[in-house]
């Protein structure tokens, strides 16, 4: 009997290629299925290699001739310093005493004269020693010997890892809750800023778009409190993240005056940053906006510093002007509570830049480099959304995509376009990037297909998923599969739906329904179908 050396499957006698991976068969050599325990040695195995003392001795000498190299060519730096230095202070003083030269003998600061002593070959030899020898001394200091390179940052503000986990809103302590506003206190949108606010937010990224869920969990006198879910990553480039969880308090202060914009979620990030909004821009930024056509606004990062203290960081400001782009309203396409809708926008534009001096001058990266920013808000006065915000630097880009809020009086709605349709376009079921992991916030829809069932013992369903069109077709097409059937799985399980009566197919990116070209086109395409069977 054999196994394949690949995955371990049985191979019968003349098999060339293994039935269960496809990998060639090499060896008709009996492969073991379990793996010999390692505290008794093998019988007949061969002697172990000794260890290669030799090469690892001559690794380590030249490391050390490379070492001693390094701190002599920093001595002979140092040595043709100190010698250049004399042999200008001698000439200094043994110069003749001589009076001033006529205007019509002096050399000329750029003139001929000075190009031709510029370009001498005495000079040019200087000149390429003394390049070689800054070179062994930037060496040096590559390898601990000088000063480390100055701090761009050392002059911004930092936030303690006393003030990370507190709540920094005036009289927070004092906080009473707030109920719902009433229909007749909503805006003209009709989105209220309460307790059940869900905005999803979007991102491109290379291996597939990324979502977080910003939910409002609690909104009083003092403070709104903000609950963010996602995947967060440690790089733009970083393939795969981890799921994380973070709160922040928005002061009520800030809700009405505040010029900041804060976005950030981190898992041990501040929970309060004064001065900023988070899924919305103040009454302050939306007036100036409305009525002078600009204002000053301000974007705040956190930066978590490895050499300070667990939880300290940097808060890097960057500033400018925004000015409205057009003298009206824009349309932005985003899902509310389900059903594609354009929202009417002020579109805004300017030129952002690091406030910190130092950090302008001094640093390499783009980000403290002027960058154009664009900001898209909700024209609503009673709730004016960040809808997007985005700058160039890094493909920096926040926008809402999706908007869902508790309903006075629930509408059934996929159950009403099962009966005028028999299909159901289903949105509000979220997974985790790249997975059929479903988010405790899906909860909701649910438990809206789970009564729809339930009121229709003569219903039988099937669950299809699609994709927008990142990522391969085979990929896209398994992903979709296993999320529909995640979501039967949640039926059956959590809400007890006769599993008989559901079926599951994925389709991947096969049947668009909007454009793959853009992220709220792309989100649109993330779905679940619902069919009468």
């Amino acid at each position: 009997m054999s196994f394949c050396i690949q995955c371990g499957a049985r191979l019968d006698a003349g098999d060339a290629f293994c039935t269960a991976c496809g990998a060639m068969v090499a060896s008709t050599t009996p492969f073991p299925r379990t793996t010999p325990a390692l505290v008794s040695p093998v019988p007949n195995a061969p002697a172990p290699k000794p260890m290669p003392w030799g090469k690892i001795l001559a690794v380590l000498l030249v490391l050390v001739v490379l070492l001693v190299g390094s701190v002599i060519g920093g001595l002979v730096y140092v040595g043709y310093r100190v010698k250049k230095k004399v042999a200008e202070f001698t000439r200094t003083e043994n110069a003749p005493s001589t009076q001033e030269a006529p205007a019509s003998q002096a050399p000329p600061e750029n003139g001929d004269s000075g190009k031709s002593h510029a370009n001498s070959p005495t000079n040019n030899e200087n000149e390429q020693v003394s390049k070689a020898l800054d070179g062994i001394g930037g060496l040096m200091d590559r390898l601990g010997f000088g000063a480390p390179p100055p701090n761009p940052y050392a002059d911004l503000p930092v936030a303690t890892s006393a003030e990370i986990s507190k709540n920094l809103c005036a009289s927070a302590d004092a906080a009473k809750e707030l109920p719902p506003p009433a229909a007749s206190e909503l805006g003209p949108s009709g989105i209220p800023m309460r307790e059940g606010l869900m905005i999803i937010h979007a991102w491109g990224r290379k291996p597939g778009d990324s979502e977080s869920i910003n939910r409002v969990t609690k909104v009083t006198d003092k403070y709104v409190e903000i609950a963010d879910t996602g995947t967060y990553f440690n790089s733009p480039d970083d393939v795969k993240g981890s799921p994380g969880a973070d709160s922040r308090d928005v002061c009520a202060e800030d809700l009405q005056t505040a010029r900041g914009l804060r976005t950030g979620f981190g898992d041990d990030g501040p929970r309060t940053s004064p001065g900023t909004t988070t899924i919305s821009v103040s009454q302050a930024v939306f007036n100036d906006l409305k009525s002078k056509g600009k204002v000053d606004f301000r974007y705040l990062e956190w930066w978590k510093v490895q050499d300070m203290e667990k939880g300290e960081g940097y808060l890097h400001w960057d500033g400018g002007v925004m000015t409205r782009v057009e003298p009206g309203d824009v349309t932005f396409p985003v899902i509310v509570n389900g059903t594609p809708t354009n929202l009417p926008a002020i579109h805004a534009s300017g030129t952002m830049v690091a406030e910190d001096k130092r950090a302008r001058e001094m640093s390499k990266s783009d980000s403290d480099k002027p960058q154009h920013a664009e900001l898209y808000v909700l024209d609503d006065p009673k709730n004016p959304l960040l809808l997007l915000y985005r700058m160039d630097v890094n493909n920096f880009r926040v926008q809402t995509t999706e908007i869902r809020f508790p309903l006075p009086q629930p509408v059934k709605k996929i159950e009403q376009d099962l009966l005028k349709n028999k299909r159901a376009i289903v949105y509000g079921i979220y997974f985790d990037f790249n997975q059929d992991t479903i988010k405790p916030e899906s909860e909701p829809v649910l438990k809206e297909i789970a009564q729809a069932i339930a009121d229709r013992p003569d219903w039988k369903l099937t669950i299809a998923g699609y994709t927008d069109n990142i990522g391969g077709d085979k990929y896209n097409l398994e992903l979709s599969q296993r999320r529909s059937a995640s979501v039967k799985r949640a039926l059956v399980e959590r809400y007890h739906v006769d599993g008989s009566r559901l079926s599951t197919a994925g389709y991947g990116d096969s049947s668009p329904i909007d454009t793959n070209d853009t992220l709220e086109g792309r989100a649109r395409n993330r779905r679940v179908e619902l069919t009468l069977d």
